[in-house]
């Protein structure tokens, strides 16, 4: 009986270690169990995987104490085992038209809504990392979230061949430090 009870505290401890994502319905997805909160809106990336850019929506944030600077180079992409970067602001306007196409399908699907763990931020909505060019916002190249302080930011990575069925995570870092992340796994 002891033994039975040692396994199944073993086993409680190894996988309550594990972060958990939360699907919300609609491609929408959450998981607030690392250092960093993530939420993404992930609906066009989804319904129109065969662009050449997959456009994500991510809400950022931190836990209590936790103070985070993101850079483009702190945000990847993980499908079928390999890495993939955000391409440069440069890279992803010469290459990708899209842009505004892309914010006229986020706005044609119902709102998101997020749960309460995402209500604490105040998002800031002023900078982006790939504003759309009808977009009256500031590219920026670094975001800095805290626990009061949100920031919400489109993201693009190139296509690695997603199809209907597969998984991919999405992994923000802080860019000095990589034991202040956080990730969230999308369904396609």
């Amino acid at each position: 009986m002891k033994r039975l009870a040692v396994i199944l505290i073993f086993l409680i401890l190894a996988f309550g270690g594990f972060a958990k994502t939360r699907h919300l319905g609609n491609y929408s997805y959450i998981n607030t169990d690392g250092p960093i909160n993530i939420a993404v809106n992930a609906v066009v990336a989804v319904k129109f995987n065969k662009k050449a850019y997959l456009p994500f929506i991510l809400y950022l944030g931190g836990d209590k104490g936790v103070n985070a600077t993101i850079d483009r180079n702190s945000i990847v992409m993980e499908y079928e085992g390999k890495i993939y970067h955000l391409p440069s602001y440069r890279e992803w306007r010469e290459n990708y038209n899209e842009d505004v196409y892309d914010l006229s399908l986020f706005s044609k699907e119902p709102e998101h809504v997020f749960p309460s763990e995402m209500d604490i931020y105040k998002f800031q909505t002023d900078v982006d990392f790939f504003p759309a060019r009808n977009e009256g916002v500031t590219v920026t190249n670094v975001l800095s979230i805290s626990y009061r302080i949100g920031a919400v930011t489109k993201v693009y990575f190139k296509n690695p061949g997603v199809k209907k069925g597969d998984t991919v995570k999405i992994k923000v870092f802080d860019r000095k430090n990589k034991k202040i992340y956080g990730e969230v796994e999308i369904k396609f």
